[in-house]
């Protein structure tokens, strides 16, 4: 689909690494999966961030999200039935995750950031969680206050005050968003003392994304668990990251900042360039199983089709009490 008028302009200058601002050595040619154009990506040989070269200004970034990108990943300008249920199940996952590694809900004040629908909201506040979020989509920020009745303001991060949450969520934002460093900054000020931020974001290296599926306009940088370690290292420490698919981290905020970021090892850069080598479609059918994938997309297709004709509310509601009713007793 060409996102025509409404893309942000991506023509500029070639870029330096937006995480360590060293100069990129290593650049090559790819295909938006969306669009098909043809991009410029760089791979930093410092902290291994993987990057569009040609990056779209923050005035053009700021009109695109609010007004268009929803519409042109999901050609809708409020949620379908069938992307609820999806934000629902990611939403139940995510949670167990956070679960798992102790970020409980009890007394928590959760802040999502580019909150969506409100799914996850309304999910976490299910657990226990007290919830906010912000979203700047007005289309998608007004359903979940419509539907689910959260506080999912439409607005950005930097209408957000200082020591206002216990928890920080980030699901598919961060790459997204054009200065790494200063988000990482601006979540460091946004945390209470002994604050978490939970980020899931694609991963460049993870072996079960089609190679027809990777690279995207929209997706500002590429990160590994060699790059997304660094480019929070100043304000965060990782407490826990899980990086077979898409990178799940969950990160400390440091007492005080860090005078330098901690920049990946020799090894480590070795294994992302190997990795990043090794990407294509033998390793995407073998190593990730991609030979699964129409199975799995058709299985889900059917089960989509089978949703009942209810609200929104009640949709996620229904996810949230099977999950509770199948899930092990203490």
């Amino acid at each position: 689909m060409c996102m025509g008028s409404k893309e942000p302009n991506f023509a500029g200058n070639a870029s330096p690494c937006r995480s360590c601002t060293l100069a990129i050595p290593s650049t090559w040619s790819v295909t938006d999966a969306k669009s098909g154009e043809r991009m410029l990506m760089g791979a930093c040989a410092t902290c291994s961030l993987v990057q569009q070269m040609d990056l779209p200004s923050e005035e053009a970034l700021h009109i695109y999200y609010a007004h268009h990108y929803r519409q042109d990943y999901k050609s809708t300008f409020q949620p379908r039935l069938k992307h609820v249920r999806r934000a629902g199940l990611a939403a139940l996952q995510r949670l167990d995750r956070m679960a798992a590694v102790n970020v409980l809900g009890q007394g928590q004040r959760l802040l999502d950031i580019g909150a969506g629908g409100g799914e996850f909201c309304f999910m976490a506040q299910q657990q226990g969680f007290e919830v906010q979020g912000i979203e700047p989509n007005h289309g998608y920020s007004e359903f979940a206050r419509e539907q689910y009745g959260i506080e999912v303001i439409t607005a950005g991060m930097a209408d957000v005050p200082a020591q206002s949450a216990d928890v920080v969520t980030m699901f598919h934002v961060l790459e997204h968003l054009a200065h790494p460093q200063q988000v990482a900054e601006k979540i460091w000020h946004i945390l209470r003392p002994g604050g978490l931020w939970v980020i899931e974001v694609p991963n460049i290296l993870q072996t079960d994304a089609s190679p027809h599926n990777i690279y995207f306009k929209a997706h500002l940088f590429y990160y590994s668990r060699h790059s997304l370690g660094a480019a929070t290292s100043r304000f965060f420490d990782v407490g826990h990251l899980h990086d077979d698919g898409n990178l799940f981290a969950v990160l400390a905020r440091r007492s005080e900042p860090l005078n330098q970021m901690l920049l990946p090892t020799a090894e480590d850069l070795q294994h992302a360039r190997r990795q990043l080598a090794a990407k294509g479609w033998w390793q995407y059918l073998t190593v990730g199983g991609g030979w699964r994938k129409p199975a799995q997309r058709v299985r889900r297709l059917l089960q989509e089709r089978q949703i009942p004709e209810v609200r929104a509310r009640e949709l996620l509601q229904n996810l949230h009490d099977t999950r509770k009713a199948h899930s092990p007793r203490p």
